[in-house]
């Protein structure tokens, strides 16, 4: 014959399960009081973005004193030790990361002679310049900016200064001082330099969500022109 519960004898189930269950929590606890271990509360994280100074909180139990570590350097941890008891510790990103991969560290927490970690990965954006300094001649001419990046065609621009001796292509050109990339090569015009000195300037990449107020560099590079002594001179200057 099948039995079936009343609603009195379910509740009577559910309360003696939840005591059951906190039971074995509190025993987990004292557990690791009496062996001077470490029980973790706050479960394995996902993705922590890409920027720097982002911060997440792991919590724990603690038999005895402990000690913090981080495997990784773009990973802090604070503070570093502590005594038995509850505690909390502070796990933040150092340091941005813009290379071509996500990255990994493991903090440990140490107590009594056992270890418990935990392991967290920070996801990449990246756009790099292919090369460090673009250099032109005095008589100017065409720089070829090449790029790799994973970000998204919609939030990567480039910055730069509106100097008036250099413009770009017709796919680039902006009345801005940020200008879409459309794709991996920008061609960039030079003015001849007529002066007797070096003239220079910085094009930065940038990621933005809303389109040049907040933006995040990712990487910079610079063109650096000579400068023409004979036309600095006073002597006469031909232009085509």
């Amino acid at each position: 014959m099948k039995r079936f519960l009343s609603l009195s004898n379910k509740r009577t189930v559910t309360i003696r399960r939840a005591i059951l269950a906190g039971m074995i929590l509190l025993l987990s606890g004292c557990i690791a009081d009496e062996v001077g271990g470490i029980w973790l509360v706050t479960e394995e994280f996902s993705e922590l973005p890409s920027s720097k100074d982002y911060a997440v909180e792991v919590l724990f139990q603690a038999g005895d004193n402990w000690q913090a570590w981080s495997s990784d350097g773009w990973l802090t941890v604070t503070p570093t030790e502590g005594k038995s008891g509850r505690n909390g510790i502070r796990l933040r990103t150092a340091s941005a990361n813009r290379t071509r991969e996500r990255r990994k560290a493991t903090v440990t927490i140490a107590s009594g002679g056992k270890q418990q970690t935990v392991t967290l990965w920070q996801r990449n954006d990246y756009a790099l310049f292919d090369q460090r300094e673009y250099t032109v001649d005095a008589n100017g001419g065409e720089v070829k900016m090449t790029f790799q990046s994973n970000v998204a065609k919609d939030s990567l621009l480039i910055m730069y200064l509106k100097l008036g001796w250099y413009a770009w292509d017709a796919d680039s050109l902006s009345t801005t001082r940020a200008a879409d990339w459309h794709g991996g090569v920008k061609t960039l015009y030079v003015s001849p330099n007529l002066r007797g000195t070096e003239r220079s300037s910085y094009f930065m990449l940038v990621k933005s969500a809303d389109r040049r107020i907040d933006y995040q560099v990712l990487d910079t590079t610079w063109v650096r022109q000579a400068g023409d002594t004979l036309g600095a001179s006073g002597e006469p200057v031909f232009m085509p």
